[in-house]
């Protein structure tokens, strides 16, 4: 019976957002603007548009997975949750809750990023440093970006350079790129005089300056593009898959998203609008043939997948495996 009720996943239905449980059923239905993808630390982040007087605003909640829905009128925005704590803003200001929902990081910072490795980025004063999950300061607010740690190191800008800093905010590579990703795979992605190419955690050069754009190391091959069409490189810098493809993403257990089709303008965004999405194998052959507005990772064997104003999900066959009896 409790699974019956249970939500599971996200769905969309004409152009709004319910629940479905672990039998496929509809157990909550369509009538959010907006959901996060999936549940984190038992939560989803919900929302919808309320028209006040003659204003229309914004309001955030979260649900979870028995149903239970907090809506808090006074946000500004909500995020879904990171390392049992999650991101609000209220009046201009951020600040995090823990799952209990309560506010346990009040909110005074002037931008803020979620928690990961038990650190969050935080603005003060216009520079970004780091606090702990007390709110503690961390590191010092001293550089005019940065990214959340990973394998323990965290990409920064200063002076309109990028570089790395330890968890101790030393640097373990100064800034000198114009650009940069995080690290995965031992691996970092920075780009000098408009070509990309990678370096360990010393700062040393591990594959030559030779694309016009490069991701992160995933599941040992990472999407890189060379006049404007993406493909994949293993680490040792050799291109594994052609560079064939409008729009490439990370391998996610064993699959990788592209695109094919997209305008060539919309390239440089996260998601490239236009186009049709599928999923590639790491051999370079198609496993789900491009036939998606728009598709997810995978995670835990399925992927989401929408068309217009309506989304479902696939296997890693690509079949579509919901079939809604409400």
């Amino acid at each position: 019976m409790l699974q019956q009720k249970e939500l599971f996943l996200p769905i969309l239905r004409d152009g709004k957002y319910g629940f479905i449980n672990k039998n496929r059923d509809i157990v909550i239905k369509p009538k959010f603007k907006y959901v996060s993808d999936r549940f984190k630390d038992g939560y989803c982040v919900v929302t919808y548009i309320k028209k006040i007087r003659k204003s229309v605003k914004w309001i955030f909640g979260y649900i979870d997975k028995s149903g239970y829905t907090q809506i808090f009128l006074h946000l500004d925005s909500a995020s879904e949750f990171n390392n049992g704590l999650a991101r609000i803003k209220i009046d201009g200001k951020y600040g995090y809750i823990d799952k209990s929902l309560d506010i346990v990081i009040n909110p005074i910072f002037e931008n803020a990023s979620s928690f990961r490795d038990e650190l969050a980025g935080v603005r003060i004063n216009k520079k970004w440093g780091f606090i702990d999950r007390s709110g503690n300061i961390a590191i010092k607010p001293n550089y005019t970006y940065v990214n959340l740690f990973s394998e323990e190191r965290s990409l920064i800008e200063i002076k309109n350079k990028y570089g790395y800093i330890t968890k101790n905010g030393e640097f373990a590579i100064p800034p000198k790129y114009d650009v940069g990703t995080d690290f995965s795979q031992g691996l970092a992605a920075v780009r000098i005089n408009d070509k990309w190419g990678y370096v360990d955690k010393n700062g040393n050069t591990v594959i030559d300056f030779m694309f016009d754009r490069a991701k992160p190391f995933c599941e040992g091959l990472a999407a890189i593009s060379i006049n404007g069409k993406w493909g994949y490189i293993d680490k040792t810098g050799y291109i594994v898959i052609d560079t064939i493809f409008d729009y490439a993403c990370d391998f996610k257990e064993g699959l990788a998203r592209f695109n094919i089709g997209s305008n060539s303008l919309t390239r440089g965004i996260s998601n490239p609008k236009g186009g049709m999405w599928g999923f590639l194998n790491p051999f370079g052959r198609i496993q789900i043939i491009p036939i998606f507005d728009a598709i997810s990772d995978f995670e835990d064997g399925y992927a989401q997948v929408i068309q217009g104003n309506n989304s479902n999900y696939i296997d890693k066959q690509g079949k579509l495996f919901l079939e809604f009896r409400n």
